[in-house]
């Protein structure tokens, strides 16, 4: 037992005298580092100086003012993380069309090209052929079609939804 804590004690002595000189090394190389000038040598090409600060300082009187800020202080900056979408484009309601003011009366064959018997708002009949136009108060109004016992109108500004009249 006695021979194992004399072994302890040399490692433990080895160990530590190896340690010390760690550390003497240590601080010889920072005290070697601190004292001991370098010599630097020139340098090769010669660099622009750089400005000084003061060179690129503003006089007091060309900065705003403190109060012209505020409204910028008061601004909220903090924004979501993603955009909302855009709101949809206006819905264009267009116009219903004038009311038809003409009543048909019947329709007729005269060599090979119908034409329709209209009585017109002014109270007058006349009969009319695909193309032809009329005045139907407000405006005026066009024949597209002419068939057997109908009649499609187009009035003045509204082609995209003809109206269609039956004889009764």
């Amino acid at each position: 037992m006695l021979f194992n804590y004399m072994h302890l004690l040399r490692w433990n002595t080895v160990i530590f005298v190896t340690g010390l000189l760690f550390w003497y090394m240590a601080a010889g190389l920072l005290l070697y580092a601190l004292f001991v000038p370098v010599k630097v040598s020139a340098i090769a090409k010669r660099q622009e100086p750089r400005m000084n600060i003061s060179d690129t300082a503003v006089k007091p009187e060309a900065l705003p003012q403190l109060s012209s800020f505020a409204k910028v202080w008061y601004v909220p900056l903090q924004r979501p993380v993603f955009d909302p979408p855009p709101p949809p484009p206006p819905v264009v309601v267009k116009p219903d069309p004038p009311a038809v003011r003409v009543k048909l009366l019947g329709t007729v064959v005269e060599r090979n090209q119908p034409k329709a018997m209209l009585r017109l708002p002014s109270g007058r009949m006349a009969i009319l052929a695909a193309g032809e136009v009329f005045d139907n108060e407000p405006g005026t109004a066009a024949i597209q079609e002419v068939q057997s016992k109908q009649v499609v109108f187009i009035f003045e500004g509204f082609e995209e939804k003809p109206i269609t009249l039956s004889v009764k």
